[in-house]
């Protein structure tokens, strides 16, 4: 996780330079984080993911990252994009790292012939489900229809995952950026709506 920090008095003396009230302060800097925390979201949804990786499901970023239950108030200056699917191992995609078989003792790794759908490989085409597969050391085949062996699957104890997609740098350079911008609109508008 990425932590950006303020300096609060550096802050403070800002805001009276351009008239702002210490009471506000809070008000306003909780305005600026949501504001951009919505404009990294896009970014995350719009440019960084699909960069990095082949999308299957266009839908999917975007029903996946969200700031729901995590934005900034005036009690709680913090704001978080999270993962609210849990569906596409985005934390071993932003860092890397190595995945482990669940419930079996091998991970099947589908080889690139092996046709792949918005949710994955086919259910007809998963180990599971393919009861005259042949296996010979640790490689998975199945009969054609000519009764050749096709190559599906290569079973692995575990697996490297590397580091695909920049969500941490791209989420600190675009709040950094956003935050700059929005903080002196932020202090105005927290001091155009203040009860006097």
């Amino acid at each position: 996780m990425f932590r950006i920090e303020f300096d609060y008095d550096q802050l403070l003396q800002q805001a009276k330079s351009i008239e702002g009230v210490a009471d506000q302060l809070p008000f306003a800097l909780s305005l600026a984080m949501n504001r951009s925390a919505d404009v990294t979201r896009n970014l995350l949804i719009r440019s960084t993911w699909p960069t990095h990786v082949k999308q299957r499901n266009a839908s999917f970023i975007a029903a996946s990252l969200t700031t729901r239950d995590a934005r900034a108030s005036k009690q709680s200056l913090a704001v978080e994009i999270y993962d609210k699917l849990d569906r596409g191992n985005l934390q071993m995609q932003a860092k890397g790292g190595t995945r482990s078989p669940q419930g079996g003792s091998n991970l099947a790794v589908p080889a690139s012939n092996v046709p792949k759908t918005s949710r994955g490989v086919p259910a007809r085409l998963r180990p599971k489900n393919m009861p005259a597969a042949v296996r010979k050391g640790d490689v998975l085949y199945a009969k054609d229809k000519k009764g050749r062996l096709r190559l599906l699957y290569v079973l692995k104890h575990q697996t490297k995952i590397p580091k695909r997609v920049p969500f941490y740098e791209d989420f600190a350079a675009s709040m950094s950026r956003e935050l700059e911008r929005t903080i002196p609109l932020a202090v105005g508008k927290a001091m155009a709506t203040r009860r006097r």
